[in-house]
C-alpha cells in the first residue's frame, strides 16, 4: 500500500509526461534497487549540504547528477513529485493542508534528515494506485523507445530526462546537459507551444543534421520533442538547387516564358519576356492575374488591338481554355511590324505556360525568299525556249510557262513527281531517234564533274531544236529546248513544238 501511494504522489504532482519519463529511467538506473521500502516515508541525509544517502526511491529521480549532489540539485529533482520542498534545508518543513506530501527537516549532529511522508488526509486508495501502476507500465515503453528525441528541462533550465532517441544525439553534442543548454539556446523567446527547425553541427559525420523541435510548457518545466528533418531538408535542397538550375536555363533563353499557376496569377518569367514585351519588372513581380498580363500586352501594343473590348475578353477566354489542352498557337502581327509567335501548354497542378518568339527576322527571310523565287519563276516564264531544272535525284524541282506549253505538263499540279526517266520518255516519243537520251539521264544523275554540252534533235514535225544541257549548283542540271538558228517564219517563231506519237 506504501509503494502503491508513493507511485500515484509520483502521477499525481509531478505532470504526467515528467513522472513518466523519471520512472522510465528509473528502470535504466543500475545502481538502484526496488523502489518499495519498508516504510510510508521516505528518508534522505545531508551532510555540510551534500546528498549521502537516502531511499532506492530517491535515486533514480537523481539520474545524471553527481555522486554527492548538493540540495539544490536534489530540490529540483524532486520538485516536480514534492512542490511543497523548502528553499533551503535550514528552514522547517511544512505539510500544507492541500499537499499530499508532509516534509519534515530535522538537524543532526552532521547534517540535516529531510522526511517525506504522506498526509493522512490524501491517501489514495489502492485500486487508483494501483490502476496508475499500470498505466505507467503500459507508457514508459512508448516514451524510452520513441523513435524521436524527447527530454525536459525544469523552469531554471536544468536537464530532467531524456529517452533514448535523445541520448543517442546527446553522444556526439557533448552529453545530455550539453545537448539541452545547445538546444535551448538556439530556441530563444519560448512560447506556451511551437515548432522551429534546428541545424546540429555534428563532428565527424560531415554534415549537418537537421531537427524540428515543438516545445510544450508545463508545470513541471519545458517539455521538448523533436523530429529528424535530414530527408525534408535535402529533398527541399534538391528543389530548390533543380528550380535554380531552370531559373538560370529560363534566364538565357531568347523564347519569353510566362508561367500561371492553377488561379491564373504569374509566378515564373524570364527576362526575355521582359525585353520582347517592354513591361516592367515591378508589374511582373506583382504576380498579375492571367487577363491582367494580356490587358497589359494590350496596351503595350504588343498583340494584336481588338476591335471591341467584349470580343477581346472571349478571345481571351478561349485562348486559356485552348492553352489547358495544348491547342493554343498564333502568330501575331503587331503594328511595330514585329511578329510573335505565341504558344501556349498545359503543365501539371493546373498550369499553363505561354512561349513568346520574335519571329520577325524568320518571317522576312521567308518574305524575301518567296520574293526571290516568284521573281526568279517570272523570269523563267518570259524566256521563250522551254526550260526545266532537274536535281541531283532526277526529280523534276522547276519549269517555266514554255516548257509547260510545249510538254503538256505542269508540275505544281501533279500529284506524283515528275522525274528524269519519265521526262526522256516523253521527249523520246516527240523526236526522231537519238542516243543522247540515256546519256542525258546519266548526265543528271551523276556525281562526277561535269560541263555543258548541246544535242540536236530533229522532232517528228520536221523541225530541228537544240537540246542545251547546263550543270547548275547544288548537282542540279537546267535543260532548254530552243529553235535551231536560222530557223525562219513567222508562224514558226509562235507556234509550240508539236508532239507527234510514233
Amino acid at each position: 500500500m506504501d509503494a502503491l501511494f508513493w507511485i500515484s504522489i509520483l502521477i499525481g504532482l509531478g505532470g504526467a509526461g515528467v513522472t513518466v519519463a523519471a520512472l522510465a529511467l528509473a528502470a535504466r538506473r543500475s545502481a538502484s534497487g526496488s523502489t518499495e521500502t519498508g516504510s510510508a516515508s521516505l528518508t534522505l541525509l545531508f551532510e555540510d549540504g551534500q546528498l549521502i544517502d537516502a531511499d532506492n526511491a530517491i535515486w533514480p529521480l537523481l539520474d545524471g547528477a553527481t555522486d554527492r549532489p548538493e540540495w539544490e540539485e536534489v530540490r529540483t529533482a524532486l520538485l516536480p513529485v514534492v512542490p511543497n520542498l523548502p528553499e533551503t534545508l535550514e528552514e522547517q518543513g511544512r505539510g500544507d493542508s492541500d499537499a499530499d506530501v508532509r516534509v519534515t527537516v530535522r538537524t543532526t549532529e552532521h547534517g540535516h534528515r529531510l522526511i517525506l511522508s504522506p498526509c493522512p488526509t490524501h491517501q489514495r486508495d489502492w485500486f487508483t494506485a494501483r490502476q496508475n501502476d499500470v498505466d505507467v507500465t503500459r507508457l514508459r515503453p512508448a516514451l524510452i523507445y520513441a523513435p524521436d528525441p524527447i527530454w525536459s528541462l525544469s523552469h531554471e533550465g536544468t536537464f530532467l530526462w531524456g529517452n533514448d532517441a535523445f541520448m543517442a544525439y546527446a553522444v556526439s553534442q557533448g552529453g545530455a546537459d550539453a545537448f539541452a543548454c545547445h538546444v535551448s539556446d538556439l530556441l530563444s523567446q519560448p512560447e506556451v507551444l511551437r515548432s522551429k527547425r534546428l541545424k546540429l553541427d555534428t563532428p565527424g559525420i560531415g554534415r549537418s543534421r537537421w531537427l524540428e523541435v515543438t516545445t510544450k510548457e508545463t508545470d513541471a518545466g519545458m517539455l521538448f520533442f523533436a523530429a529528424s528533418i535530414d530527408a525534408v531538408v535535402r529533398a527541399e535542397e534538391a528543389q530548390r538547387n533543380f528550380v535554380q538550375t531552370l531559373s538560370k536555363t529560363f534566364a538565357n533563353l531568347t523564347t519569353g516564358l510566362a508561367i500561371f499557376d492553377r488561379d491564373r496569377r504569374l509566378v515564373l518569367f524570364n527576362p526575355a519576356l521582359i525585353d520582347l514585351s517592354g513591361v516592367s519588372v515591378e508589374f511582373l513581380s506583382g504576380r498579375p492575374a492571367l487577363f491582367e498580363f494580356f490587358d497589359k500586352l494590350r496596351e503595350q501594343q504588343i498583340m494584336p488591338e481588338p476591335k471591341n473590348y467584349d470580343d477581346w475578353r472571349e478571345r481571351m477566354a478561349k485562348l486559356v481554355a485552348a492553352a489547358s489542352d495544348d491547342r493554343f498557337r498564333e502568330t501575331w502581327n503587331l503594328a511595330g511590324g514585329q511578329t510573335f509567335d505565341v504558344t501556349g501548354r498545359p503543365y501539371p497542378d493546373g498550369a499553363i505556360a505561354f512561349l513568346f518568339n520574335d519571329i520577325t527576322a524568320e518571317v522576312s527571310l521567308t518574305r524575301g525568299f518567296r520574293t526571290e523565287l516568284e521573281t526568279m519563276q517570272s523570269m523563267l516564264d518570259v524566256m521563250e525556249d522551254a526550260v526545266a531544272v532537274f536535281n541531283q535525284q532526277g526529280i523534276l524541282t522547276v519549269c517555266n510557262a514554255a516548257y509547260k506549253a510545249m510538254w503538256q505538263v505542269d508540275p505544281d499540279t501533279c500529284l506524283t513527281e515528275s522525274t528524269i526517266l519519265d521526262a526522256t520518255q516523253e521527249w523520246k516519243s516527240a523526236f526522231h531517234p537519238s542516243p543522247v537520251w540515256p546519256e542525258l539521264r546519266d548526265f543528271v544523275t551523276t556525281n562526277t564533274e561535269r560541263a555543258s554540252w548541246d544535242s540536236e534533235l530533229r522532232s517528228k514535225d520536221g523541225r530541228e531544236v537544240i537540246c542545251r544541257i547546263d550543270p547548275i549548283c547544288y548537282g542540279a542540271t537546267l535543260i532548254r529546248f530552243c529553235r535551231a538558228t536560222g530557223q525562219s517564219g513567222a508562224s514558226s517563231e509562235k507556234d509550240g513544238l508539236q508532239i507527234v506519237s510514233a
